[in-house]
């Protein structure tokens, strides 16, 4: 089973990315994965993903969660990389400001552990409590740790 402590690594997490458009945005968190081994062609996972970002509304908050996804060749196993937002990302169509893209690449066998991860994911960022300590870390580490603990109370 994967696990956030197998996907996050810190250089593929950004707390602060500088994009302020969907397309740059997608562009940058997902081209943090440009250096990891399992990236076999970093333009057509950045490709791939930027055709599937549905943006999804947490209830009662004021924000958004994006999930850029895809399975795809261009990888050789599920990897990740994420963009924390903290003023929130406009996206025409979409109501609420986003506060987090997290890109997901998996190979197309990986299915059942794709769907876990978002699941965690979208659990973890529904909770305003868990989305809080994830939201106030400051450094990738910081954030990698939270992530792991949230994941092992669920």
């Amino acid at each position: 089973m994967t696990t956030f402590a197998d996907l996050l690594q810190p250089e593929h997490i950004a707390l602060h990315p500088k994009a302020r458009s969907r397309d740059a945005a997608i562009r940058e968190i997902a081209s943090l994965l440009d250096d990891s081994v399992q990236v076999l062609d970093g333009e057509e996972l950045v490709r791939k993903v930027n055709a599937s970002a549905p943006c999804v509304m947490e209830q009662g908050a004021d924000f958004c969660v994006c999930f850029p996804h895809a399975r795809t060749p261009a990888v050789t196993a599920m990897v990740i990389s994420v963009g924390r937002f903290d003023r929130g990302l406009t996206i025409a169509g979409v109501d609420q400001p986003v506060r987090y893209i997290f890109c997901i690449a998996v190979p197309p066998e990986m299915a059942t552990d794709y769907l876990r991860i978002i699941g965690l994911i979208a659990r973890i960022t529904k909770d305003p409590r868990s989305e809080q300590q994830i939201f106030s870390t400051e450094t990738p580490e910081e954030f990698i740790a939270t992530m792991v603990k949230l994941e092992a109370k669920l």
